[in-house]
């Protein structure tokens, strides 16, 4: 005879429950009812426990040396650069962050604030730099000023071609080679010089010089322009490509250019004999969907700036090129410049917006044209993969391209746009913000925050510490202003509970002093939060006959004993129903108390005592 008519249906759903007609020693076990041994020392009973989170990173690394249940989220390097969301996982890099504004990363073991910009010129239209003659060259319409020095009041100014717009320039080192628009190219080798006309090409827009060789592009076709005659080196198929830029290579020049969203690079070989360049050929191909607007060539690795941002590449012995992954920018990369083991590159579209509390007066209220910057002695995630961060701007402007940048008496100098020249100050900016990235301690239960900390060097200025709690908004947990001080105290978080976490350290300058603060190292503590859940001792009777509330049930003890032995031992979850509720439970251990054998004499029946947990 089946019980199972006895019990509303579903029995074996997580919210089904047993309706109370139904004896209180009766149990439901994976939707089947079972009959429990209420006797005194049946030790039939139901007790709480604690449940305590576990990380679930393999780094035992902020663990060590903290008490039982107390973890540890800490911080004391930033060289590996920004583009990092998450710093849980195990992939997660710990000298890496998620973003930031005004703060340099780049010295190991601190962060401090960048140098701040200030124009130098006001220009309109587009505007090239270079350097020659031990002077700084700006170039823009249809002059050419030369500036001894970055406070020098008096550049020399030329005009080679009046009323002949420059649109391109190509950079000689001992000379300033300029493209107009008419199609004339110009030359000029000092500020004491005089410039002369070399070259006429009507319908060049491109003009390059790379490895002792003066090229131009003329829409698809490729032009030697070094020798006394224009000498056609290519032709692309396609009517309407157009060749961009170009730049060295070990042994070859590589030249970029494209049609529509499909982008190549291209190799072009010098002829054995030197009279000559050869056939250029493909060496990479851009994914599609990205322009590209610059190439350039540093320490062995090839730029290139897109539309959505730089990549790295690196040449094999045939000059054949494999790119990195994207370092993405939200608008198109048109320089670089290389110095040490850092590359500069166009950043027309920074973040810069700062939203909390009085602090926000200090930064910018829209994103801001400047330079981002790549290392190129650090890489995170693959070997084409430096790390890189943004870095100078200019904080007065917005939506505008930048497209130059030299290094000039060891500062940096970038051209943006429709406004001028900018130049790398000495002094500090005011202030700068450093996002570090999502926290959790490897698990999503909640925590509980009890401190954070930092290490400095002897305090100049001041920094605030913002602390955003599970996406809710950044909101200010401490400011640090005792001067001259290298550690805080235990900075409290008043016991606030969350799930994840991110923090932002806000470095300001003092009004004094030129420098600013250098954070050395930050520190979180939390505790988690330890449930509680229920364990039962569930004594079953497991008899050949047994009478529910006069009902009269049937069984096998041999197949039941099997079937819940089987449930134990794969440690699967199921659905327990007692007292009228449903509980997810496993079974973590079972104790078999054979009593009497069945009637046929070929099994036992007795009591299976189940011990079951609640999984939360």
């Amino acid at each position: 005879m089946q019980i199972t008519s006895l019990f509303d249906e579903p029995f074996s759903t997580a919210t089904a429950a047993a309706p109370s007609s139904i004896s209180p020693s009766v149990v439901g076990i994976n939707g089947v009812p079972f009959l429990l041994d209420t006797r005194d020392d049946a030790n039939y009973q139901r007790e709480s426990f604690d449940v305590v989170q576990q990380r679930n990173t393999s780094d035992a690394r902020d663990v060590l040396l903290l008490p039982q249940d107390v973890w540890r989220q800490q911080v004391q390097s930033w060289h590996s650069g920004a583009g990092q969301s998450n710093m849980d996982r195990d992939a997660s890099i710990t000298t890496r962050f998620e973003d930031s504004f005004g703060v340099d990363p780049w010295t190991m073991w601190e962060i401090k604030l960048l140098k701040r910009t200030e124009k130098l010129v006001t220009k309109t239209g587009k505007t090239w730099l270079t350097l020659c003659d031990s002077k700084l060259v700006v170039i823009n319409g249809v002059t050419i000023s030369w500036y001894a020095f970055l406070t020098d009041p008096s550049p020399v100014v030329m005009t080679p071609a009046a009323g002949d717009p420059i649109i391109d320039i190509a950079d000689t080192g001992g000379a300033v080679t300029t493209l107009h628009a008419s199609g004339d190219v110009w030359q000029v080798t000092g500020s004491a010089a005089t410039p002369a006309k070399i070259k006429t090409h009507v319908g060049s827009n491109m003009i390059a010089y790379e490895k002792d060789y003066l090229i131009m592009g003329d829409t698809n076709k490729l032009y030697n322009i070094t020798g006394t005659s224009n000498t056609l080196v290519y032709t692309h198929p396609v009517a309407g490509f157009r060749w961009e830029s170009a730049a060295p290579g070990n042994s070859c020049i590589y030249i970029l250019g494209g049609i529509g969203d499909r982008w190549v690079v291209h190799r072009m070989g010098i002829k054995s004999d030197g009279s000559g360049l050869a056939v250029p050929i493909v060496a990479g191909q851009l994914p599609d969907g990205e322009i590209g607007y610059k190439i350039e060539q540093y320490l062995g690795f090839i730029l290139i700036g897109t539309n959505r941002g730089v990549r790295l590449a690196v040449a094999d012995a045939n000059g054949d090129l494999t790119l990195g992954p994207l370092i993405p920018t939200t608008q198109p990369v048109r320089c670089f410049e290389g110095q040490d083991r850092f590359v500069w590159f166009g950043m027309s579209d920074m973040a810069a917006t700062y939203d909390t509390g009085a602090d926000a007066t200090l930064f910018p209220q829209n994103s801001v044209c400047g330079l981002g910057r790549i290392d190129l002695s650090t890489f995170t995630t693959t070997a084409l993969t430096p790390s890189y961060a943004n870095d100078l701007c200019a904080v007065d402007e917005t939506g505008k391209d930048v497209t130059s940048c030299v290094t000039f008496d060891g500062k940096r100098i970038f051209a943006i746009t429709d406004s001028g020249v900018y130049k790398e100050m000495p002094e500090d900016m005011p202030a700068g913000w450093l996002k570090q990235g999502t926290m959790s301690f490897s698990v999503t239960d909640t925590k509980t925050g009890l401190y954070q900390q930092c290490k400095t060097k002897p305090l100049i200025g001041a920094i605030g510490l913002d602390i955003s709690y599970d996406d809710s908004g950044f909101i200010r947990a401490a400011d640090l202003t005792l001067q001259n001080s290298i550690s805080s105290t235990n900075l409290p978080l008043n016991g606030a509970r969350f799930s994840r976490f991110n923090v932002r350290y806000v470095l300001k300058r003092d009004s004094i002093e030129t420098g600013g603060p250098r954070l050395t190292r930050w520190e979180f503590r939390a505790i988690p939060v330890k449930g509680r859940a229920s364990r039962w001792t569930l004594p079953i009777l497991n008899h050949e006959t047994l009478e529910i509330d006069g009902v009269t049930v049937n069984r096998d003890p041999l197949a039941v004993l099997e079937s819940l032995i089987t449930l134990a031992e794969s440690g699967s979850l199921f659905t327990l129903q007692e007292a009228g509720r449903a509980f997810q439970v496993h079974i973590k251990k079972f104790l078999w108390s054979p009593q009497r054998l069945t009637a046929s004499g070929k099994a036992w029946q007795g009591v299976l005592t189940l011990v079951v947990e609640e999984v939360q």
